[in-house]
């Protein structure tokens, strides 16, 4: 299956929740309506909808036009709104050596998985990555995370229970350099937006990098998970504010009826898509189109 149809199969449901109701051949009052509530509902935002509604009645569609006219029309002014946050990240070409990507988010999320693909989606374009697995408060986030790694045949570091997790992101940061390992992919331990301690030590995490390359972590990434739709904001919010983050990768798309919140996130908050979660196997990742999204989330 093309990765078009993968996006529009998961955005099934988003596309289903958003009413387009043209009766009598017109777009009137009712039409501007229906469309209002649906995509508030699929959370695309208040500020963004009604933007979008108010980009419908300035068009006056003329007199005979249907719901399929209304659709393409807003996936082109969706499509309009996301292309400023598309992203190279996964065709990139890793300028530094090694490029240290450190992954963030809450538990949940599907941030280890994320992890797992990326790393081999770069495997497949010949680069070397070396995974850490910095949670050292889960043993199950490891052992997870060690599983897809001889899985896919990535080198991994991994510490003790409990142990320093800076201590080990140094170590293996100095490793790669040794090994010359073309890109550093770090899982952290999930944190709540809302707990400083913890995210304190992502901060500390962030000062022990710098110690060996100034200019690293070169990626920040938040993971966030496509189903929380409002929520996500929130989370955005504070590890932006706190942590910094470069760029996020949305999971769990498939099946969600909230996959507006991706035009939510990137109006609001500026940041770019790195990549979208579509599935999941190890290949059900995919770079993020603004056209394609915009079309599955229209249901065209």
């Amino acid at each position: 299956m093309g990765f078009f149809s993968k996006i529009k199969d998961a955005l099934q449901k988003t596309s289903e929740k958003i009413v387009i109701s043209v009766t009598g051949d017109k777009v009137d009052e009712n039409t501007l309506t229906s469309i209002e509530e649906s995509l508030i509902m699929a959370d695309v935002g208040v500020e963004t909808t009604e933007f979008l509604i108010q980009k419908i009645a300035d068009k006056k569609f003329p007199s005979g036009s249907d719901e399929n006219d209304v659709r393409k029309f807003l996936a082109e002014e969706i499509a309009n709104l996301l292309k400023p946050y598309e992203s190279d990240f996964l065709n990139q070409k890793f300028e530094h050596n090694p490029t240290v990507i450190l992954v963030i988010g809450v538990n949940g999320n599907g941030k280890t998985t994320s992890i797992a693909k990326i790393a081999n989606f770069f495997k497949n374009k010949n680069y070397t990555p070396l995974l850490v697995a910095a949670d050292t408060f889960r043993a199950a986030a490891a052992e997870q995370l060690q599983y897809w790694a001889e899985k896919i045949g990535i080198p991994i570091c991994c510490g003790k229970e409990r142990s320093d997790a800076a201590g080990l992101v140094y170590a293996s940061l100095e490793q790669a350099k040794r090994n010359g390992n073309d890109v550093l992919i770090i899982d952290t331990a999930g944190r709540m937006q809302n707990r400083d301690d913890l995210l304190g030590e992502l901060e500390k995490i962030k000062r022990v990098i710098k110690k060996l390359d100034s200019n690293a972590p070169h990626e920040t990434i938040l993971v966030i998970d496509g189903f929380t739709g409002q929520a996500a904001e929130r989370q955005l919010q504070v590890f932006k504010e706190k942590i910094g983050v470069d760029g996020i990768i949305v999971t769990k798309l498939d099946g969600t009826a909230k996959g507006g919140v991706v035009i939510s996130l990137t109006q609001k908050y500026k940041v770019p898509i790195l990549a979208l979660g579509i599935g999941e196997s190890i290949e059900d990742i995919t770079v993020f189109n603004a056209d394609d999204y915009a079309r599955a989330i229209m249901g065209i």
